[in-house]
């Protein structure tokens, strides 16, 4: 018991003692999945910090089109939705066996188990080691669970179709795959498919192009961090021209802005800003061309960096400023001289990076702390944020992570970085050879996206979706 009881604690990065605790009992006291995982010595043994990541069965389906059949439904919830909801977003299809089909790969089911049971569903299978066997992959949902709530549903019912392609449980908490539901209803993480990718390869080809122009110069994604998307998210494009284009849901460019003078683009959580050359601050109504004048022509304001809904501004003075939300008020934030980037978090936190290398954090609200000196290193060339993680990236290609809870400095990459990228719970990596990485949650463990020469730069949204711009002009999205 001992042994099993640290596999868990290495899990949770907790002190491995041995001994149950109060944060494994906090975790372990969750909903949760009732698939078990078979326990492994060697494992649980295991000090190597690579085993945090996803885990396979072993076996998986011999083709990419599987097939579903409900056997009955929860009341709490509409057919339709439930029927729609069984399907992946990834290499494999997953659809309705045809009535005149004998059987299914997949058999889903509503039973009872229990009022006080804390298991949401179950998955079983039978396989000979090598694949999985068709009609023998059931998942079972509690019944006496009141699945009013969809989200809950769509979630769970992608936990469970994970453990019917043949993943086991995660051990990254933030991945669907990890067996304790915390509440939170969690887009797929990098880990989930990157275990996918795996078993299954991608989709071919595995980039959309959805234009072309050697005047793009920039592109631009706006994300919420909720989970309806506001009107204004998606992705967006700055040409040399000043013109700002709109990438909309059917799949056009529509322009919202045609001025020469538009040099940068920003946005976030349903709202687009932009700056002028003069260094004045624009915020679009949504509506055609539309712009309101947010701040005034200076030659102080250097950069716009949009983050939780608000826009920051950095000055040449080395203050940043935040929009107060109203008309052409903005209130300062002392900052040292010399700043080379700013960052900020969805809880305001605010990052800058120094010209010297030194990295400094102010606190929101920002009233009087002033701001503290968090790393001195010279070699600190870029920051990035996603949610609440702070990375670094430094001249030798080193990608940092401050693990917050250990009050440590991580390395999660050792591979020749020239660029970073975050957003929300996904960080990318932009190679000095061109290719293009994203993280999955272990460190040193990242997925390739892509291996051209001529890529110029790789966005992400909060919902995993992931664009790149090659030095041609070309915007790709990833659609595996």
């Amino acid at each position: 018991m001992p042994t099993a009881i640290r596999k868990i604690q290495k899990v949770l990065h907790e002190p491995e003692t041995g001994q149950y605790d109060d944060r494994m009992d906090k975790i372990m006291s969750r909903p949760r999945c009732g698939t078990h995982n078979s326990y492994n010595e060697t494992e649980a043994k295991s000090p190597s910090p690579l085993g945090k990541r996803y885990v396979l069965w072993g076996p998986k389906w011999d083709h990419t089109a599987i097939t579903y059949r409900f056997v009955n439904f929860t009341k709490d919830v509409d057919e339709s939705t439930q029927r729609t909801t069984i399907r992946l977003l990834l290499p494999i299809t997953i659809s309705p066996a045809p009535s005149s089909a004998p059987t299914a790969d997949i058999h889903i089911r509503f039973i009872s188990l229990g009022d006080n049971e804390t298991v949401f569903a179950a998955t079983s299978m039978i396989a000979d080691g090598t694949s999985l066997w068709s009609g023998l992959v059931n998942i079972t949902f509690n019944d006496d669970y009141r699945w009013s709530d969809d989200r809950l549903f769509r979630y769970t019912a992608i936990h469970e179709i994970g453990h019917a392609l043949g993943l086991s449980h995660s051990k990254v908490e933030d991945a669907i795959m990890f067996p304790y539901y915390d509440g939170m209803i969690h887009p797929l993480h990098p880990d989930d498919e990157a275990a996918v990718h795996v078993l299954y390869g991608w989709k071919v080809p595995r980039w959309s192009k959805i234009d072309s122009n050697s005047n793009i110069k920039t592109i631009t994604q706006v994300s919420s961090n909720s989970t309806t998307p506001a009107a204004q998210d998606g992705l967006y494009q700055m040409r040399s021209s000043g013109q700002v284009m709109f990438h909309n849901p059917s799949g056009s460019w529509v322009s919202v802005d045609n001025n020469k003078d538009t040099v940068q683009i920003a946005g976030s959580s349903g709202n687009l800003f932009q700056r002028h050359y003069d260094g004045s601050v624009y915020q679009y109504t949504g509506t055609g061309s539309n712009w309101v004048t947010i701040a005034y022509a200076s030659d102080n304001n250097l950069d716009i960096v949009s983050a939780a809904g608000s826009i920051y501004l950095r000055r040449k003075d080395g203050w940043v400023a935040r929009w107060s939300g109203s008309g052409t008020t903005w209130n300062t934030i002392e900052q040292p001289a010399m700043s080379r980037q700013i960052a900020v978090t969805d809880q305001k936190t605010l990052w800058n990076l120094l010209n010297t290398g030194d990295v400094v954090r102010s606190e929101w609200p920002y009233n009087g702390n002033g701001w503290v000196i968090v790393d001195q290193n010279p070699s600190n060339v870029a920051i990035a944020v996603g949610g609440e993680e702070f990375y670094k990236l430094q001249t030798d290609g080193k990608i940092v992570w401050l693990d917050m809870d250990a009050l440590l400095w991580r390395t999660i990459e050792d591979a020749n970085s020239g660029n970073i990228y975050a957003s929300g719970q996904y960080l990318f990596s932009a190679h000095k050879d061109g290719s293009i990485w994203r993280y999955t949650g272990t460190p040193g463990i990242w997925e390739q996206l892509d291996n051209v020469k001529n890529s110029a730069s790789v966005i992400g949204d909060r919902r995993g979706q992931v664009w790149e711009m090659l030095s041609t002009g070309d915007v790709l999205k990833l659609v595996s």
